[in-house]
């Protein structure tokens, strides 16, 4: 998206000048000769960059940029001063100009000041939507439970020191790498890259390489140098997944890391030092690890610095709606689906079940259903056949002591039966949404049939 920039000066050849090399280097460019006609089109279109003269017939520059910012504080001026009146260009910075331009002007110099103030302050705005656009995903995922509530209060706490390690701890599909993403962009370490590497996913050579970078000729396929990813994260944050698989060897590379900022690449000679925030997540038992002598203790130390633990998502059923009603918002949208919410009973048995994959599992149901789903509502029948195993139902077998009935006291065989009946036809009709013709292909009778028993159980 282009830039949109302002001249306002009472100078033809000044406006005429910046308005052509403004316009080549590709910004949008609209130039005035008063504060008067300035304020019309700015009152109605707003600017990203004003270059604005400290003198005008209409007005003062100073007293024209503290009502830029009253109206607009994400503008960015930049005052036009006369060469060696550094008290005004002083004034000026004090009251919130970006920057000041010295007349007369060397016009490359100008161009650069203008690319350099654009292009840090666009990435800021643009880093500031991404962050709020992140804090607002994150907080509908994360959900209102209360112990969710505290991750989301030690993140923020992780989030304050952008040294500190962390180690998140929670079952596969509980969100780990999201809480990682978060800490990060809430940290003052946001501007810089976020990189992720999963250590089970790769062999523990090719991971070697890809951590820590290798030098040319270091081994057969080395063709020439490569930096790695702890390189390519300086200044920003490596999230290292599943740390409980990291192979002996490299556990002793980034010990070091940890502890002296500095590695090799494989095949190198030379120290690299790199400002990285490690942030590191298992889903398994590090304890367990240390015992058997696949993790080394002294790294386990260096990465329970400060640790988050991940509850499931069946310690928090309380979540349960809340996230399924954010993900099908999210999936009818994707699938231009006219679905207004769920059923009653789809949401009991969503509620039911455990999700052995957490929250993740859920967002893959959810968006299975939106994507079957033929009616306004999710319905049981667009839900996988595991959640109707996990609560008792018409179609799943009694319970042993219910097994024979007539040793209930009062038993009496033509009520029971009754009862039976009609508890199978109400449940067809709720199944298939009081749709008769539907209700009665399902129990594999006539609609005349199914008819008769509706009058005969007051079901009409």
């Amino acid at each position: 998206m282009a830039i949109d920039i302002l001249v306002v000066d009472d100078e033809e050849m000044i406006r005429w000048t910046l308005t052509e090399a403004l316009t080549q280097e590709g910004y949008n460019v609209k130039s005035f000769e008063t504060a008067a006609a300035f304020f019309k089109y700015f009152n109605e279109h707003g600017g990203d960059i004003v270059l604005l003269d400290v003198r005008l017939p209409d007005g003062n520059g100073l007293d024209i940029l503290l009502e830029i910012n009253r109206m607009d504080p994400d503008t960015i001026v930049m005052i036009m001063t006369a060469f060696g009146d550094v008290e005004t260009a002083v004034k000026a910075m004090k009251r919130g100009a970006a920057d000041y331009i010295s007349k007369p002007y060397n016009l490359d110099e100008v161009l650069l000041m203008i690319a350099k103030t654009a292009e840090s302050n666009i990435l800021k705005s643009q880093l500031h939507h991404y962050r709020e656009c992140l804090e607002n995903q994150y907080a509908q995922i994360l959900g209102e439970d209360p112990k969710m509530k505290q991750v989301k209060d030690y993140m923020s706490m992780a989030a304050k020191s952008d040294k500190t390690t962390v180690l998140i701890r929670g079952e596969s599909g509980t969100g780990k790498e999201l809480v990682a993403r978060q800490i990060h962009f809430q940290s003052s370490r946001a501007a810089k890259p976020f990189i992720d590497v999963n250590a089970a996913a790769v062999s523990d050579t090719l991971l070697e390489s890809e951590l820590f970078g290798h030098e040319k000729g270091a081994f057969t396929d080395a063709q020439r140098q490569k930096k790695g990813l702890l390189e390519l994260a300086d200044g920003g944050t490596l999230f290292l997944d599943e740390i409980g698989d990291l192979h002996p060897s490299l556990q002793v590379k980034l010990l070091r890391v940890l502890q002296e900022r500095k590695f090799r690449r494989v095949g190198g000679v030379q120290d690299i030092h790199v400002d990285v925030r490690i942030i590191s997540a298992t889903n398994g038992n590090l304890e367990e690890n240390i015992q058997n002598g696949k993790m080394r203790k002294d790294l386990y130390y260096r990465l329970n610095v400060f640790t988050i633990h991940l509850p499931p998502l069946r310690e928090r059923r309380g979540d349960i709606v809340l996230l399924s009603k954010s993900f099908l918002d999210e999936y009818r949208k994707e699938f231009s689906k006219n679905i207004t919410g769920f059923r009653e009973d789809a949401l009991s048995l969503l509620e039911s079940y455990d999700y052995p994959g957490n929250v993740r599992e859920l967002k893959n149901i959810i968006e299975r259903a939106t994507l079957i789903e033929t009616s306004s509502l999710i319905c049981p029948a667009s839900l996988p056949e595991e959640l109707k195993k996990k609560i008792p139902s018409l179609y799943a077998p009694e319970p042993e002591e219910n097994m024979k009935p007539w040793l209930n006291p009062g038993f009496q065989f033509k009520e029971y039966i009754e009862s039976v009946e009609k508890n199978l036809i109400a449940g067809a009709l709720e199944e298939c949404e009081g749709k008769k013709n539907k209700a009665a292909e399902l129990l594999g009778m006539t609609r005349f049939a199914l008819r008769h028993q509706l009058k005969k159980h007051s079901l009409e």
